[in-house]
């Protein structure tokens, strides 16, 4: 449970120093602490809250993790290919020159 540290006395004296009754002043003070308790019960984030994020977040980053090493892993077995195929092509247009040059 959240709560807010409100001080509805100080509250009301400043209102009452301020030309509200003394009815109004408490009223209004009492009134103000029950709003600010409801807004940090329904807005503010406790500590398990954030706990429970920081877990959901470490859960999502490890699935990606294992998606990018998936990734890294298939890249590298393309990029072997290219290596390959890269070479082999060189290699026949090595063969072709040279094969050309010792023909003159």
């Amino acid at each position: 449970m959240h709560t807010i540290i409100f001080d509805t006395l100080k509250y009301a004296k400043t209102l009452e120093a301020n030309g509200f009754s003394a009815e109004q002043a408490e009223a209004l003070a009492e009134q103000n602490k029950i709003v600010f308790n409801e807004f940090a019960e329904n807005q503010l984030a406790s500590k398990g809250d954030l706990f429970k994020v920081k877990e959901e977040l470490k859960g999502d980053l490890f699935k990606v993790k294992a998606e990018l090493q998936g990734d890294i892993s298939r890249l590298d077995k393309e990029l072997a290919v290219v290596k390959w195929v890269s070479f082999a092509t060189f290699a026949l247009v090595g063969l072709s020159l040279a094969r050309d040059l010792l023909s003159l």
